[in-house]
Formats: C-alpha cells, structure tokens, sequence
C-alpha cells in the first residue's frame, strides 16, 4: 500500500509541472517527418500537453489558424522550424509588437498583449541553449493570443536528443514559474 501511494504522489507531481500549460506548435518551415514524429514522441514521454498546426505562407490561411488556435485551450505558442542537419544551430525570436492607444488592438498589436510574458519565455528557452534572443517582426505570431516565440532548431539526427533535453529544460522552467496575467 506504502508503494502505491508513493506512485500515486510521484505520478501527480510530475503533472503538475506541465498542468498550467498547454503548448501550441505551430510548425515551419520544411515539416521533415523524420525530425516531427521524433518531437512528439520524445515531448509526449516527458508528459507535455501540445497541439500541433501546421504554418501558412499566405496571411488567409494564417488567419484561419489564428482563429483556430485562439479558441483553443492553448496558454503558450511555440512557432518552430525543426531541421535535421549537419550543424547544431538555435535560433530564438521573438515579436517587436507594440500596443496601440486603443482599447481594441488591432492584430499586427495582439502580440504586444503578451510581450512581457514572451520574453520570460524566450529567455527562459534561450539559457540552456546559452543563446541571445532577437526582437524582430514575426508573421506567424501576427494575431496570436497567447504568450508566443519562434524557435529554430537544426541537429544532426543523432545528437536531436540532446536538442530536445534543452528544450525541455527551458519549457520546464517556464512551466514551474506560476501563471501570471498581462491584462
């Protein structure tokens, strides 16, 4: 009995370090197969909750999945361009937005809404990796609701897992800090 408790307790502290966020994955770039299932499967293990969408090139279909994403129950969004390559490269964006006077913000302010919360993010992310984070207008974060960053990562396929354990580390950091409100 002593033993399943003790399981009970270790499984429900585990959750709740990823209990307050939902990642929303929007994936970039070339989409390789290969690098996205190793992704989920290796995310899906450390018990993460995401859902994944798949970028626009034209601003009709961005905005259809901005729609979708912003109904969604999603609390954090993760833009990322995954290569599997020769290099190990990371790079680490976030939106340049800024809020208008008005009450209503348009959608190219939206962004702006959460960059206090997007740079805690991003830095977060960045510090394992020991990488500087780039302020610059971002297409896929035009509209999103939520706490937002672009991430690119490139690794050769063998050494991807160590790509992911940073990942998972910065993640995990932003997840433990408490939820805080913008707005």
């Amino acid at each position: 009995m002593k033993y399943f408790f003790l399981i009970v307790i270790c499984i429900v502290s585990f959750s709740y370090a990823h209990a307050d966020e939902h990642f929303v994955v929007y994936r970039m770039g070339e989409r390789d197969q290969t690098a996205w299932n190793m992704f989920r499967k290796y995310f899906s293990a450390k018990g993460y909750n995401m859902s994944y969408y798949d970028g626009a090139d034209g601003i009709d279909k961005h905005i259809e999945n901005v729609n979708k994403i912003n109904r969604s129950n999603g609390t954090v969004f993760l833009a990322i361009d995954l290569v599997l390559g020769a290099t190990n490269s990371v790079f680490i964006a976030v939106a340049n937005a800024r809020r208008g006077k008005g009450n209503i913000p348009e959608i190219d302010e939206v962004p702006a809404v959460h960059i206090n919360n997007s740079m805690e993010l991003a830095t977060m992310v960045a510090a394992p990796f020991n990488k500087k984070i780039k302020k610059m207008p971002l297409f896929m974060l035009l509209g999103i609701d939520m706490p937002g960053m672009f991430l690119r990562l490139e690794s050769p396929k063998d050494r991807v897992g160590e790509m992911f354990d940073q990942l998972h580390e910065g993640l995990q950091k932003y997840a433990k800090r408490g939820i805080r409100n913008e707005r």
